[in-house]
């Protein structure tokens, strides 16, 4: 669990430094644009492995659950129909997720 803790944090500290670092230089900008994909990536992985070890925790379906409305909702407006409302809410998403997943783990590493 605390491997899970610490490779959760790291993912979540590399957009930030690239964020922080984009002040100073601006092509950090887009590395941490790009990062936040690979954070992305890496936190489903987090979760599939919590969800491994835990699989009754309500939690981590809940999890899950917004991660597929997610993507699901994502497609819909690319793909199907394009609600201009609904762009934003699902740009802020994915970090709301990240906190979400976050929370989950940094509470079950503690207990």
């Amino acid at each position: 669990m605390k491997t899970l803790k610490l490779v959760n944090s790291i993912a979540i500290a590399i957009p930030i430094f690239f964020l922080l670092c984009g002040f100073i230089e601006e092509t950090s900008f887009y590395l941490s644009a790009y990062s936040m994909i690979i954070t992305g990536f890496l936190q489903l992985i987090i979760g599939f492995i919590f969800w491994i070890k835990f699989k009754d925790a309500l939690n981590i379906k809940i999890y899950f659950s917004l991660v597929v409305l997610f993507f699901s909702l994502w497609y819909f407006n690319e793909n199907i129909f394009y609600i201009d409302g609904l762009t934003w809410p699902l740009i802020s998403t994915p970090p709301l997720l990240a906190i979400y997943l976050s929370i989950i783990i940094y509470k079950k590493a503690n207990k």
